[in-house]
């Protein structure tokens, strides 16, 4: 079935399936499970055919692909089983599919390669990939399982997320596709009698047909993981980064649900004779979707997704399940008589596409009036045509009245018919009387008989020009009676007219459904043989599909034989068909590649097989043609058209190999067997080398503790397959936390055209409408008022907890005076909205209402009240150590919900979540633990447990730098902003002499019309409805729009290049409809004048500049590589790193990398921040040092894009900004800020010697009091004046003394080494970290390999130092070998590479006499 079309259709009409993900708001998942040939295709080309004129590094698509991998499981966070499934060989059903989309993609490419080569278009000089290669027993797959291992070991051994479940990696060389290795896992464990009902699935995929593999698991917690999926013209996107990637869940749970409201009215009682089964009707349900095409079959034909097909289905599903008696999909087993029935009232379908293809002919329309007397139809374009015997006489009997009048008689009087006429012949008088101009009427007569009665209408006065109108009159009178003369007396009954249009409308159709076969299969519907033999093979390809998700592969080599279904209605044909398949066993890969691959991609297939693809004498060269049909079918995407090529004959395509098979090489021959299915798990005994599988690019993994086995399924043997639930499955709304479901409030549901808009448009199918039964009752102010102060969950159906700390109406707010106390009496607030907030209030409660209508298809009634919450932002740690609900409001989120929507209590609470009294420190941190110092002394810097003292503190080994590291990413942003300063929009006009909505036009998207088209003539510089601004060029400040030099630089090119077009906008610059004619008055000079602009705007690429959020800020490439200079020479001149033994440790100043994310979301950033990576888990090795270079706001986290001091496997360039493997955009509870210190813990003997600060309060009245006392108040009579102070001595180290080339403490800033104790994991470009004292350290972190000292940096804080030896001496250090090196071939984007590019903020005020201008704009500080 088409993905897009079906995931659409299901969106649509249940819209309330699919949840964007946020990072606190995902579920807890026991197993994850990826479908890798998605992540493999995207990772490697797009579908864009950039491919074809870029060349792309395999070593970058291995990378990308790992980024994937490990994006994936960062966010999941499976608690149990990882399992990766590759495509292995496919069952010989799937390889026509597979060889149509090889066939189709090598000629697409071939045809995008010539044209960009007429086009003159620079090609790269290595052949361009070809995606075919992504098929099993190909060298990339090969090269990729071992990139793969490598990666898996790598991970393993340094990640801690990785090490608590089992990873489980099968590759293309194990039969079978991705998603079905995966299910077979899932069919397998559920079967087992300790199996959990309550596991948790996540798995990500592409196709459609996971939506049915998730459903027919009859596991109800199981989700589908995918990106955004948008419909229509969508603005391309320039981020690449995968944090910036909208991700979304659907939940199959909540799609149950729905499935059930679909079918409910089947559980209305005496409706079916059997008890109502929801998992049965899941179970037909995929059973019918299967019509509608799959990966096997072609869909039925007139079943089409988007045409309704599905609804179609659903409708008589309903009619026909009571009559059957029983389901059809019986646990993967079709039944066939009930089958029959669904097809009988299915096929009907065919009817109406028959009528709509012959709406216009006119034996269609006798049928479709055959209820009616047939002669009723007696008017056509050419007048009547028949009429039986009584309707002549009838017809005689009104000629006479009518000649009558034209014989003389002036107003003869009415003519009265028998009130005995039937039906038909009262309409045929009528028919008569209205052709010929009589007035026509029923009347009753004196025995209240009712009968016809015609009459002249009355004449006129007659004049001298009236005897021209009578004959005018007569001649009319004429034509009808002549008409009426020559029409065929036929005295036919009614029941004969409907059986001979009934034989006239059958043998159409006959002749309908025999062009189809005609025209798809070539013989025709005379040829019984063929006819079953093709309903037979369709019939077994239902059985097939049906026992391969539920049961396994049933036959390797079956297939079905067709590019086309027969029609509906001769399905039934085949019902007979034989359902004994015989097993076989798989294509070796290389018959696999041979049978799927074309010519064009001969290369990724052994040398010695190419003679059977290419030379005229080959047995088996009809196989692969060059030129091929594609037929639309009635599809309407081109990506939907069959492709007509021959299928692959089993016997002759072996015979035709077996010759060459001897000529294969022994890695050829490796490749060309089967392997197995791997599982890789942590051992801390085991301690050995992994080789890199990249040498050069990749480290050697020198303490690796993965251990490679491998994995057995669990076994069947003595169980039969489980289908549907397990007892003690938690379903509704006691499902487990994070999966929605409708239950948690009352509810009803009703199929109606609702106009949903889940993809910016309204939707013109059905949709399952929601209606809150308890709307009203439960939206009342009182009810709201009730939970202030309370927890409670919002967001229906995706329920996320909060507090209510407030509630309003349309007429005040409600606020509780004392939160710790109840919502009662005086302590509920009742505060009044101030005028404008009125209106506001009521925007607000529309708005809401209209998302849940629009949005999810939800009726939740009026809004009369809303409570605004504070939203659970996660768990925080109190000074004791316990852990406590953290409630506080988050930055871009609505914090106000419906009343009505809020559900008081959950059934199953977020394990997460919950609130954990304080253990004691020596349980918290163990000895041997390592973790993070956030004393002042050390701050950031890695540390050990040694052992524990009284009062519950810790003495610790913390590693500790000698001397202060330089803040050169502040001083180095601050000087980009000094030497390129944004100028002020109006500063710009006045310089450039302009008008200020010229400049506007200019810089924005300006539209002209020229020759019926829309061009975009702006530079698109600014985009103020999509509050985006471009990187470089422009940003938006409190007082309006700023650009820089290089923007300025690219309007005086623009004004230089066409000065008579920006001289027209200048003349009216109001104006916004503009035509090329109102700047060139001869239309030809005025298209080509906009032909070449377009061309110019083309070379200036404008287009292509990045595009960022309003609040986003970023330093571009050049500024970045300056900071990248800089952390190299930090690191060659490392200052000398010392370990020292603390004691009397409070727990609040040790940062455990398992709950740094709970510690650290309160801290604020600025471009130029130096930062460590505090995790022991995600894509950056722990305790890496790195710059912030970017900051980006989403709608509950701050993102950074941090530039590390030390190159690392999962590392990107941010967009062509950095060196390669250098960058990562990180959450910023991810990393602690070194700059400005804010998760430090305070000894009391630090906190006593820090200074007070004192402040007097300004308080007037008090100027009577002697100044001389010095209490008069300030700036007032007789109190102290104000004077010019002096300036504040410089701060020691900081920022503000550096960037004026002062000292710290008195002494010349040193320069600092990268050494950070917890050293990075791996090396080089895998994961190189620092060094201590000259030596590499082992690449998991902590404190191994501290050097030994005495001495060191004064202690301000009071914790005791008692010992400088180093307990971890002699620790085996990583990889001394390393050195790393630029693999970067691509230039950075031109417009990065300026040297006047802008950095940080703007810095000092501006002009004399202003004061010093404190932060600038480019350093505003971000707060998370």
């Amino acid at each position: 079935m088409g993905v897009p079309k079906f995931f659409r259709w299901m969106s649509e009409r249940y819209p309330a399936i699919s949840q964007l993900i946020a990072e606190n708001r995902i579920p807890e998942f026991d197993c994850l499970y990826l479908d890798m040939n998605g992540i493999i295709h995207n990772c490697t080309h797009n579908d864009s055919g950039s491919s074809i004129t870029k060349h792309v590094s395999e070593e970058d698509m291995f990378i990308k692909i790992f980024n994937y991998i490990e994006h994936l499981f960062g966010k999941i966070k499976p608690q149990q089983l990882f399992f990766m499934a590759i495509d292995g060989v496919a069952p010989r059903a799937k390889m026509n599919q597979q060889r149509a989309r090889r066939f189709r993609t090598a000629r697409d490419n071939e045809e995008a390669r010539e044209k960009a080569i007429k086009e003159g278009k620079e090609m790269p000089k290595e052949d361009p990939f070809d995606s075919n290669c992504i098929t099993p027993g190909t060298d990339f797959m090969a090269r990729l399982t071992q990139q793969l291992k490598y990666f898996i070991a790598k991970k393993v051994s340094e990640d801690i997320d990785w090490q608590g479940c089992e990873i489980v990696l099968s590759g293309h060389e194990v039969p079978g596709e991705g998603e079905h290795k995966i299910m077979e896992y899932i069919r397998q464990a559920k079967s087992q009698p300790n199996y959990n009902p309550n596991v948790r699935h996540c798995l990500y995929g592409l196709d459609a047909d996971l939506i049915m593999l998730g459903l027919l698991s009859h596991d109800p917690h199981f989700c589908l993981l995918r990106e955004e999926v948008t419909f229509g013209r969508q603005g391309k996107t320039k981020n690449t980064e995968l944090e910036h990637q909208n991700f979304y869940l659907m939940h199959l749970c909540i799609v149950r649900e729905y499935l059930e409201l679909e079918f409910q009215e089947l559980k209305e009682p005496g409706i079916l004779s059997m008890p109502f089964d929801m998992e049965r009707v899941i179970d037909d349900f995929i059973l019918m979707a299967f019509f509608v095409g799959n990966d096997f079959l072609p869909n039925l034909p007139h079943l089409h997704i988007n045409e309704g097909a599905l609804s179609l289905m659903f409708g008589v599903y309903k009619k026909v399940l009571p009559a059957a008696g029983g389901y059809i999909n019986e646990g993967g087993v079709i039944n066939l008589r009930r089958l029959e029935m669904l097809l009988d009232e299915l096929s009907h379908v065919e009817y109406r596409f028959f009528e709509t293809e012959h709406s216009d002919a006119s034996w269609l329309k006798d049928k479709a009036l055959k209820k009616e007397d047939v002669m009723d139809k007696v008017k056509r374009k050419g007048g009547i045509q028949s009429m039986t015997s009584g309707q002549k006489d009838l017809y005689q009997h009104v000629k006479r009245y009518v000649n009558g009048r034209a014989i003389g008689v002036s107003q003869p009087g009415p003519l009265d018919l028998s009130s005995k006429l039937k039906a038909a012949d009262r309409s045929f008088i009528e028919e008569l009387a209205k052709s010929l101009h009589l007035q026509y009427k029923t009347v009753a007569d004196e025995q209240g008989d009712r009968h016809v009665q015609l009459a002249f209408p009355p004449r006129p006065e007659m004049d001298d020009e009236d005897d021209d109108e009578d004959e005018e009159a007569q001649n009319a009178l004429l034509r009808v009676f002549k008409q009426y003369d020559r029409a065929k007396i036929e005295d036919v009954s009614v029941e004969q007219a409907q059986m001979k249009a009934q034989e006239k409308y059958d043998q159409k159709f006959v002749e309908w459904k025999n062009k189809h076969y005609t025209d798809k299969f070539e013989w025709g519907l005379d040829n019984e043989a063929e006819l079953t033999t093709l309903t037979e093979n369709y019939v077994q390809g239902l059985q097939w599909v049906l026992f391969y998700y539920y049961r396994g592969v049933a036959s390797w080599p079956w297939y079905y034989k067709y590019h086309y279904s027969p029609m509906i209605s001769d399905v039934k044909r085949g019902l007979k068909a034989n359902m004994n398949f015989t097993l076989g066993q798989p294509f070796r890969p290389f018959q696999q590649l041979m049978g799927v691959l074309p010519e064009r991609s001969k290369k990724i297939v052994p040398q010695v097989y190419w003679p059977l693809m290419m030379e005229e004498s080959s047995p088996i060269i009809d196989f692969y043609p060059r030129d091929f049909e594609l037929d639309m079918n009635g599809k309407k995407q081109e990506w939907e058209a069959v492709v007509k090529i021959p299928f692959i004959d089993e016997k002759r395509l072996l015979a035709g190999m077996a010759p060459k098979d001897a000529l294969l090489s022994d890695a050829e021959k490796h490749r060309n067997s089967f392997g197995v299915t791997l599982k890789f798990t942590y051992d801390a005994l085991t301690d050995y080398t992994h080789p890199s599988s990249l040498p050069g690019i990749f480290p050697d993994l020198e303490h690796c503790h993965c251990v490679e086995n491998i994995y057995e399924l669990p076994t069947m043997e003595g169980l039969d397959v489980h289908v549907g639930l397990v007892n003690g499955v938690k379903v509704g709304a006691a499902a487990l936390a994070g999966f929605p479901s409708l239950q948690t409030l009352p509810f009803s549901g009703q199929l109606g055209f609702h106009g949903v808009s889940v993809f910016q448009q309204e939707s013109r199918g059905e949709s399952m409408v929601v209606t809150l039964s308890e709307g009203e009752e439960k939206g009342t102010v009182q009810h709201a008022i009730a939970r202030l102060g309370k927890p409670v969950h919002t967001g229906y159906p995706f329920l996320s907890e909060g507090k209510v700390v407030a509630v309003s109406d349309e007429m005040f707010s409600y606020r509780l005076a004392d939160p710790a106390a109840p919502a009662q009496g005086a302590n509920v607030v009742q505060t009044p909205h101030p005028p404008h907030a009125l209106s506001d209030w009521k925007k607000k409660a529309m708005r809401i209402e209209q998302t849940y209508s629009k949005r999810l298809g939800m009726v939740i009634g009026d809004v009369e009240s809303l409570i605004t919450i504070e939203p659970l932002i996660g768990l925080s740690k109190a000074e004791d150590g316990a852990t406590v609900k953290d409630y506080a409001p988050m930055v871009g989120t609505e914090p106000d919900f419906a009343t009505q929507a809020i559900v008081d209590q959950v059934l199953s609470e977020d394990q997460r979540f919950l609130e954990k009294a304080a253990v004691p420190i020596a349980e918290e941190f163990p000895v041997g633990t390592r973790a993070f110092f956030l004393g002042d002394m050390a701050y950031g810097r890695p540390l050990e447990i040694t052992s524990h003292q009284a009062d519950e503190k810790a003495e610790i080994w913390v590693s500790m730098l000698v001397g202060r590291e330089a803040e050169f990413g502040r001083e180095i942003a601050f000087q980009a902003e000094r030497s390129d300063p944004y100028k002020p929009s109006y500063q710009v006009a006045k310089m450039l002499q302009l008008h200020p909505l010229v400049l506007s036009k200019l810089t924005s998207a300006f539209n002209v019309m020229s020759s019926g088209l829309r061009l975009n003539l702006g530079l698109n510089l600014k985009f103020e409805a999509k509050k985006l601004k471009v990187l470089g060029y422009s940003r938006k400040s409190a007082n309006g729009w700023e650009y820089s030099q290089k923007a300025i630089n690219l309007l005086v090119g623009y004004m230089t290049q066409f000065p008579e077009f920006v001289a027209a906008i200048q003349g009216y610059p109001t104006g916004d409809s503009w035509e090329d004619t109102s700047f060139y008055s001869d239309p030809q000079v005025a298209k080509a004048k906009m032909k070449e602009i377009g061309a110019w705007l083309k070379s200036v690429e404008t287009k292509g500049f990045d595009r960022v959020p309003l609040e986003a800020e970023q330093l571009d490439g050049e500024t970045v590589k300056r900071i990248e200079m800089a952390a190299d020479n930090n690191n060659a001149n490392a200052l000398k790193v010392d370990g020292k033994k603390v004691g009397g440790v409070p727990r609040m100043a040790l940062l455990k990398p398992q709950e740094a994310e709970m510690r650290t979301q309160g801290q604020k950033f600025r471009i130029g921040d130096r930062v460590v990576y505090v995790l022991d888990s995600g894509r950056v090795p722990i305790a890496m040092r790195g710059t912030v270079v970017g900051l980006t706001r989403t709608s509950r986290q701050t993102l950074l894009d941090v530039v590390f001091d030390s190159t690392f496997m999962s590392g990107t360039t941010l967009n062509d900004r950095c060196s390669p493997f250098r960058g990562s955009t990180v959450p910023s509870n991810s990393v602690l800020n070194l700059s400005e210190k804010q998760v430090v813990a305070m000894s009391q003997a630090g906190q006593a010697r820090r200074p007070v600060q004192q402040n007097m309060p300004l308080r007037p009245g008090q100027h009577a009091q002697s100044s001389a006392n010095g209490n008069g108040v300030y700036g007032l009579p007789g109190g102290p004046q104000y004077r010019q102070g002096a300036a504040p001595p410089m701060l020691r180290g900081g920022y503000a003394q550096r960037a004026r080339g002062g000292v710290a403490n008195g002494a010349p800033p040193q320069q600092q080494q990268n050494g950070n104790g917890f050293v990075p994991r791996g090396g080089g470009r895998g994961g190189l970290g620092s060094q201590l004292d000259g030596q590499p350290v082992r690449g998991r972190g902590g404190v191994n390999g501290a050097p030994r000292g005495r001495g060191g940096v004064g202690n301000r804080q009071g914790y005791n130092v008692i010992d400088n030896t180093d307990p971890t001496e002699g620790v085996v250090r990583n990889n001394p070998a390393f050195r790393p090196q630029n693999y970067s071939t691509v230039p950075p984007p031109t417009d990065l590479n300026n040297v006047n590019a802008r950095g940080g903020g703007r810095g000092r005020a501006r002009g004399p006499g202003r004061g010093r201008g404190g932060r600038g704009r480019g350093e505003v500080a971000t707060a998370t």
